[in-house]
């Protein structure tokens, strides 16, 4: 009988350290999906960095035409 009583303490260990393991990996999960919306939250201010730098560029390629036209006509150049 004692042995059956300490095989049954031993099961109910296993079955504690069991339920741990499973909460720790659920927070481990959890933490995994709020980096992984991190990385992507990051990666999509970074397009949009990229994109602002191109319109940048853009207005001032505009900009440099403009220049460009006036001095023309004021035949600075």
């Amino acid at each position: 009988m004692h042995t059956d009583n300490l095989i049954l303490e031993h099961l109910k260990a296993m079955r504690a350290a069991l339920a741990d393991v499973r909460s720790d990996i659920s927070d481990m999960r959890q933490r995994m999906v709020s980096i992984d919306n991190s990385v992507v939250d990051l990666r999509r201010s970074h397009l949009h960095l990229h994109e602002d730098a191109a319109l940048q560029q853009i207005a001032m390629e505009k900009l440099a035409e403009r220049v460009q036209r006036i001095e023309r006509r004021l035949e600075l150049i």
